[in-house]
């Protein structure tokens, strides 16, 4: 065991805990508890952290991944102590210090998380924990059996396993309750939309035999993927749910729920007021939601959604219901539009936004979709493509070049309600927020951190993963990105980190 990677570990550790305890105390906010019956004031997903809390949360355990559940809220993930199968510092000391025999034996049953989890919520455990009158003592095995008709030594096993999870907690011998984290479970709540969302294990267990397959090993077709072997079927997962409402309706919710999670920080960190006034158009906008957050604190800007035909009641209704006047007054359109046609908004200055659209694609429909934008673009237009940008897994003993720590993100260059200067409005759309922080910075993985913090990537690599499985797509390094967007005929003239694992990468005519 190397003695200085132990040390330097150690030390970035206990200085992430100590800029998180110091972010806790600024703001006034209530300590952290596992088995507290409430959410956290910030566990809400409209609440965002100052660049400093996220990036010591980011820095000391980054972001849970549990198999099924892919990921929670950034936002909630902040603050709250889900458990961690490894990440970031935490992730790189158990590398360092578990058996090896048992990381093979551990990430081998894995797939047992899932399993539980989906037993967790689709048997009704969490909603009999949740709507107990006895929730802060829990409910006994022997009368989850009699109000499910589960058998009560299996749940046992079950439940025990979720325990050192940390979605539960044994308060005596076969009592059990629910943590904090496993609140998000709840009905109504994002997490519980993404779990619902079938196809991910069936999917997964055909990852092998496509990757092997004689005549689709190498194919990048979204008609030759492990998702046709694992459904028998010959089309694509689009075409599949078009024929399946209900797996399509909870589909879409899962996609919602990970536009919820992620607007915040795409609404506070890019700079947007910089545009100026202008025609943003939202491309693939699905049903709506970020547009209808942006027009809020964007009053000189109008919206145009574009998506297909069958998604365009959605957004109207979603419209319809959040902001009528803007609808009245013309600010926010919705029209039918399919990306790989002619785009039909033309205009020297106007914006196109692409939010998670270009990762579901190979390479050449991404160039198509990207050359049909350019084709309406102007001179002073821009693409702005939001996505997850993978960083490769290098580690450093001595980081080099310019870095960022987190003593250069300072504790006092920030409010309350942590923005950037824009002082736009929190994802929700619920107010205004006003701020005193600098643009928000990311920073430097430290010494045997790796660049790509690691565990705390793992959960958009996995979403890569399931991508390829799914669509023949990939998550793609900015230099990927580059290739893509240059062949399409444009130029990269910004990448903006935000607070969150996707970043927006900015275009405009080469």
């Amino acid at each position: 065991m190397n003695l200085t990677e132990l040390v330097a570990l150690q030390s970035t550790l206990n200085e992430a805990l100590d800029a998180i305890q110091a972010e806790i105390r600024n703001d006034g906010l209530p300590e952290l508890s596992t088995t507290s019956q409430e959410p956290h004031p910030l566990d809400h997903s409209n609440a965002s952290t100052s660049p400093r809390l996220y990036e010591a949360r980011r820095l000391a355990l980054g972001k849970p991944f549990l198999c099924t559940f892919g990921y929670l809220s950034d936002e909630v993930i902040h603050r709250s102590e889900y458990h961690f199968v490894s990440a970031a510092s935490i992730g790189q000391l158990k590398n360092l210090l578990q058996v090896p025999y048992e990381k093979v034996v551990e990430q081998s049953c894995a797939v047992y998380d899932t399993s539980c989890l989906d037993i967790f919520v689709k048997t009704g455990i969490v909603d009999a924990l949740a709507e107990t009158p006895h929730s802060a003592t829990g409910l006994h095995v022997l009368e989850l059996q009699k109000q499910l008709d589960l058998p009560a030594p299996k749940l046992r096993t079950v439940m025990r396993y979720l325990a050192c999870q940390g979605w539960v907690h044994e308060t005596q011998e076969d009592v059990f309750t629910l943590n904090r984290p496993a609140l998000e479970l709840r009905k109504g709540n994002n997490g519980r939309k993404w779990v619902l969302t079938p196809g991910k294990p069936k999917v997964a267990s055909s990852l092998l035999d496509v990757i092997t397959h004689p005549q689709w090993k190498h194919s990048r077709s979204p008609k030759e993927t492990a998702f046709q072997l694992s459904h028998k079927t010959p089309l694509t997962l689009f075409a599949y749910l078009k024929q399946n409402p209900a797996e399509l309706k909870q589909w879409a919710s899962s996609v919602r729920s990970l536009g919820d999670v992620y607007q915040p920080a795409i609404v506070n960190d890019y700079p947007w007021k910089r545009l100026g006034p202008r025609t943003i158009v939202d491309v693939g906008g699905g049903q709506g939601n970020l547009s209808i957050s942006l027009a809020k604190c964007l009053p000189e800007c109008n919206f145009v959604i574009q998506d297909l035909p069958e998604v365009v009641p959605i957004a109207q209704g979603n419209i319809d219901r959040d902001i009528p006047e803007l609808a009245e007054e013309g600010r926010i359109v919705v029209e039918a539009h399919n990306f790989f046609h002619t785009q039909p908004r033309s205009s020297e200055d106007i914006v196109y936004m692409f939010r998670y659209i270009l990762h579901d694609w190979p390479e050449a429909d991404c160039i198509t979709i990207l050359k049909n934008t350019k084709a309406a673009a102007g001179r002073r237009s821009k693409i702005l493509i939001v996505e997850y940008v993978s960083t490769p897994s290098t580690i450093s003993s001595t980081p080099s070049g310019d870095t960022i720590s987190l003593s250069d993100l300072s504790a006092t260059s920030h409010s309350h309600s942590h923005s950037n200067s824009n002082g736009v409005i929190n994802g929700n759309g619920n107010g205004v927020v006003k701020t005193k922080s600098k643009a928000y910075r990311s920073i430097t993985a430290p010494a045997y951190v790796p660049a790509n913090f690691g565990a705390n990537a793992k959960m958009h690599l996995a979403l890569g993963v399931h991508m390829m499985g799914v669509f023949n797509a990939l998550e793609r390094s900015l230099t990927e990105w580059q290739e893509i967007i240059e062949a399409a005929g444009l130029k990269i003239s910004g990448v903006y980190s935000l607070r969150a694992s996707v970043s927006v990468i900015e275009c405009e005519l080469a």
